[in-house]
Order: structure tokens, then C-alpha cells, then sequence
């Protein structure tokens, strides 16, 4: 199992749809139980009694009928907690582990990018000591906030905050897992600069060959791409997106981006 971290508007989507291209992984749709099951097993220690009440929040949340249950039954989910290891990485390797069987695939992966909010809470239940790999896709900030400029679902005035949550949540996971054997940093330049070569790099990760298929634009996410958030997803890859931003922000922005999240910056090579 594997967890595709990123800030929103990273290319987390970009990447994790040229990945559902490969014919051995499976992404489902984005999910939001995973920080939440973090919390409610990090407060009840006795398996015993959380397995249960993780089960019912799991296949209780609004989205499961359109993210998990056409992969796994709510019955399958019960199932598979009761033989999982009592922590949060093992409820999710049974849970993708199941994922991958029945869809016939060796992977399987979630793509959820509000959990980087929670890498706190996830390092403290030992997610991130876990065998489970993790591939993290950083974008530049001041690219980010340029994309998140023309979408709907944004925001008044998350120039002004965003870039410190940039900072502080990607360095954290970065400063946590770079020396492990089961991370992979990914940065979005990079991806759309070279594809073959960054997709490569995380299929080897995952223990899979790289397949050409993952390149081709035409067949990435036909159920997105009419989304107004993924207007760019059917299109071949964009490297010059990568520094559009330098048209679209302003000096005061491009500023405020180097004052906050400067550290994250230069350790990310975007100074």
C-alpha cells in the first residue's frame, strides 16, 4: 500500500491519474477517512473496542459510496479489520491490500491531499515508521497560489496564510521520511519537465516496471477532466505551467511567498 501526499494544487491529481494508467495500481477517488481514523485511534488504545467504531466510521462517511465501495463493501471493510494489525497502518494495508485484490491489480493507494494538514498526527500514531510507502509530490509555493487563484473552491485571501501551511506541512513530512528507503520526493517541475523519468523513479518505489501507458494524456482521467478544478488533465503534460506564475502574481505575493516559506523553498530548490 502506498499514500500519495501533497499540498492541494501539487499535481497530486496529475500524478496519481498518470499512475491509475499503470495496469498494476489502483487509486480510488479521493478519500477523507484517514486523518479522522488517526484521531480515533490515537485516543482509544484498546483495539478491541476502536476496531469496531473505525469499521463504522470508514463506511458511514459521506463519500464512501463514490470513493471506496466501488472497490470494497462495506461487509469487506468489516472483514478486513478484523484480521488487520491494531494500528493505523495496518487498518489501511488490509483495507488497499483488499482494494488491489478485487480489482485485480498488485497496488493499490490513496490520494488525499487535506491529510498533510495531520502529518503531526499521523507521525504520532507511528504512521510514518510504517512499511507503508509514501511518494511526495511538492509543487513551488508561488506556483501553487497562482493555481489556486483560478479555482472556485478557493479562498478570499489564502495568499496570505497558505504559504506558511506550504512550509510547514511539506518539511515536516520531508524532514521526517528523507532518509528512508519507502519515501520518494517528487517535485511537480519535475514531473511535468521529464514524466518518463519521474514516473519511473515512483514505479520503482512501488516495486513495479515502468509502463508507457502512464504517458498517455489522452486516456488520464476521462471521469475528471470536465471538472473545473482538472481542466488540464486530459492535456499532454505542460512543463510551461511550471513558472507560469511569474505572469500572474504580484510582487507583493512572489514576497510574501519568500518571507514565509523560505526554508521550505531552498530545501525544495525553489531558491
Amino acid at each position: 500500500m502506498f499514500i500519495l501526499f501533497g499540498s492541494p494544487r501539487s499535481g497530486t491529481t496529475l500524478l496519481k491519474e498518470s499512475l491509475n494508467l499503470h495496469p498494476e495500481i489502483i487509486i480510488p477517488f479521493q478519500t477523507t477517512f484517514i486523518s479522522a481514523v488517526a484521531h480515533i485511534m490515537g485516543s482509544m488504545s484498546d483495539w478491541s473496542k476502536s476496531r469496531a467504531l473505525v469499521a463504522q466510521f470508514i463506511t458511514s462517511t459521506d463519500d464512501f459510496a463514490s470513493t471506496l465501495a466501488p472497490h470494497i463493501s462495506a461487509e469487506e471493510v468489516y472483514s478486513a479489520l478484523n484480521s488487520a494489525a491494531p494500528t493505523v497502518a495496518g487498518v489501511l494495508n488490509a483495507i488497499y491490500s483488499k482494494i488491489a485484490e478485487n480489482n485485480g491489480k498488485s497496488v493499490a493507494g490513496d490520494k488525499t491531499p487535506d491529510d498533510l494538514l495531520s502529518i503531526r498526527k499521523l507521525e504520532e500514531v507511528g504512521l510514518l515508521g510504517s512499511d507503508i510507502k509514501f511518494l511526495h509530490i511538492v509543487r513551488d509555493v508561488r506556483g501553487i497560489i497562482s493555481s489556486l487563484h483560478n479555482v472556485s473552491w478557493s479562498p478570499p485571501g489564502i495568499e496570505e496564510y497558505f504559504p506558511r501551511l506550504w512550509n510547514y506541512t511539506n518539511l515536516h513530512l520531508h524532514r521526517a521520511m528523507a532518509s528512508k528507503p519507502n519515501y520518494l520526493l517528487v517535485r511537480y517541475e519535475d514531473l511535468v519537465a521529464n514524466p518518463r523519468e519521474a514516473l519511473t523513479r515512483c514505479t520503482e518505489l512501488l516495486g513495479l516496471p515502468f509502463d508507457e501507458r502512464m504517458l498517455d494524456h489522452a486516456s488520464r482521467a476521462p471521469v475528471l477532466r470536465h471538472d473545473q478544478s482538472h481542466q488540464n488533465l486530459s492535456l499532454p503534460f505542460q512543463p510551461e505551467r511550471a513558472n507560469s506564475w511569474e505572469k500572474t502574481l504580484s510582487p507583493e505575493i512572489v514576497r510574501h511567498c519568500r518571507d514565509t516559506s523560505g526554508e521550505a523553498m531552498r530545501v525544495f530548490g525553489y531558491l
